[in-house]
């Protein structure tokens, strides 16, 4: 009599059919890791602005540099874990449409409130 291994394969993406809504199949374990050292680099370089200050990628200006790499770096992580860990790209489209739309209805009232109080002009608030 033979018997059948019960254990899944591990190479195989998880089938959409298990998957409510999903456009594509859910990755392995390997991409998570390997998204979780790509924002782990990132923290590193932001620990380094503030381990590194003179460093010459964001010591120009009056902190003009240091405020735009740490700004660039803050989107880039977000976008990372907002379409990786928060599964947008398998969901359905009008989901993702919503998200986007979400964040920048938020985008814009930030801008909104600092117009508001003026803090776009140094010396005038």
């Amino acid at each position: 009599m033979e018997t059948q291994s019960v254990e899944p394969d591990r190479s195989k993406t998880i089938p959409t059919g298990f998957l409510d809504g999903a456009r594509r199949n859910y990755p392995r374990e390997v991409e998570y890791v390997l998204v979780a050292l790509f924002l782990a680099v990132l923290t590193g370089i932001e620990i380094a602005t503030y381990a590194a200050p003179g460093f010459p990628v964001w010591s120009w200006g009056d902190k003009a540099g240091l405020i735009t790499v740490l700004l660039v770096l803050m989107a880039v992580k977000f976008w990372t874990v907002a379409y990786f860990f928060m599964h947008l790209r398998f969901d359905k489209p009008l989901l993702t449409r919503v998200f986007y739309t979400g964040v920048v209805l938020a985008g814009l009232v930030y801008v909104a409130i600092m117009s508001m109080f003026l803090l776009w002009f140094p010396g005038r608030h």
